[in-house]
């Protein structure tokens, strides 16, 4: 086992390569390369086993079992079945299929990816003269393709479910604006938010962001609630993975003590609805109820003392308000410039889609970093909330 070696591939959302890339790193993981959406990486067992766990930013571990050339559609299959698919599961185990493609000349990927499905299936049916079932809604194992200009390659999906589904949402959390929880921890890392500081959401929602934030603070692993898809191949290494959770449920409870020293985490939102999605989903994440402070109130009108802070306190204020009428309909909102005069010595990290946000609001950030909020091109603007004597010369440029 000592000599395992694995190559792996893990897609994240745009704009956060580089955050699971150092990620990555952490869980000893080596030979990292960046590519647009994902980061290929090598590991053994242990770092494979570890990203999985801990990534807050990656949305699956894919790893690698082999690639082939593709010259004609025919190619796929054969790349599939020459595979030895009965060494990664077992009959008993339901199947799933998916294929990506970039830069691939133009072939119907739906024929492709039966194509890998059928070679799968007949390299069964060669070994043990039987065939596993395919269920594409749930699953035991996902097979994961990806077809570029000249080759396939073949990849076992070693999370199951995606990973930004740690475990705590509730089934009727559909949210007004929903937020990944990887791309949630991911404004957190890019913030530059320092666990020991304030932070405050004006517009939390169901606590995406808090409780992504609070779960850094307190040491709590993102997936330790819930179960990965290496769990059911045949080389899964119970013991192996026993003494990692263990190790992960040991560096949280070392660390509760002097997290709830730290000031709490501030939550508040226009929907008392929302407001209790956020508790119970907070409760369900395995926080404290010391972690995070709720309030129903309007974000243009909350000031530091509404939420027992000092008016001399710093801290970050990391928030993605809602998109649509609510926000257009806030004369308040446009006139940002106004949360400077309410919170002045914070730093205000907006996810915007608005690309003219720090024309409209006056203000100018100290960077903006494009992502991906599912289908929507954002921006995280980071601005520097200054008091108005303290105002920056260039400050009203735009």
């Amino acid at each position: 086992m000592g000599n395992e070696h694995f190559r792996f591939f893990a897609p994240c959302p745009r704009g956060l390569e580089q955050v699971l890339a150092q990620e990555l790193k952490s869980f000893g993981a080596h030979g990292l390369r960046i590519k647009a959406s994902g980061v290929h990486f090598e590991g053994d067992r242990a770092c494979g086993y570890r990203a999985n766990l801990y990534s807050r930013i990656a949305s699956r571990i894919l790893c690698w079992l082999g690639s082939g050339r593709v010259r004609e559609d025919d190619d796929v299959y054969k790349i599939a079945r020459r595979q030895q698919w009965t060494d990664h599961f077992d009959l008993d185990k339901r199947l799933r299929v998916d294929l990506s493609a970039t830069r691939a000349r133009a072939r119907s990927l739906q024929f492709l990816t039966l194509r890998i499905k059928d070679g799968i299936i007949d390299c069964f049916r060669d070994q043990i003269n039987e065939r596993p079932s395919v269920d594409t809604v749930e699953p035991d194992v996902r097979i994961v393709g990806h077809l570029d200009e000249e080759s396939l390659s073949l990849y076992i999906d070693w999370s199951g479910e995606s990973l930004f589904k740690r475990g705590w949402r509730g089934r009727d959390d559909k949210g007004e604006a929903p937020l990944k929880e990887n791309l949630a921890a991911g404004l957190v890392l890019l913030s530059q938010w320092r666990h020991e500081q304030a932070l405050v959401d004006l517009f939390c929602g169901s606590g995406t962001i808090l409780i992504e934030a609070a779960q850094m603070r307190f040491g709590i692993a993102a997936g330790i609630q819930r179960t990965f898809g290496f769990e059911v191949l045949n080389d899964y290494n119970d013991t192996l993975w026993r003494s990692i959770c263990d190790e992960a449920r040991t560096r949280a409870s070392n660390k509760l003590a002097e997290a709830l020293k730290l000031p709490r985490l501030l939550g508040s939102d226009i929907d008392q609805a929302q407001i209790d999605r956020a508790k119970r989903n907070a409760l369900a994440a395995g926080l404290p109820d010391a972690a995070i402070s709720w309030r129903c109130a309007d974000a243009f009108k909350l000031t530091k003392p509404d939420l027992n802070m000092h008016p001399d306190d710093e801290g970050y204020m990391l928030s993605n308000p809602p998109y649509g009428e609510r926000i257009a309909a806030s004369g308040d909102f446009i006139q940002g410039r106004s949360f400077r005069d309410r919170w002045p010595g914070f730093t205000l990290c907006v996810l915007s889609a608005q690309e003219d946000l720090a024309s409209l609001w006056r203000m100018k950030p100290k960077r903006k970093t494009p992502l991906m909020n599912g289908a929507i091109p954002c921006r995280l603007f980071v601005f520097p909330l200054y008091a108005r004597a303290a105002q920056q010369p260039n400050e009203s440029a735009l």
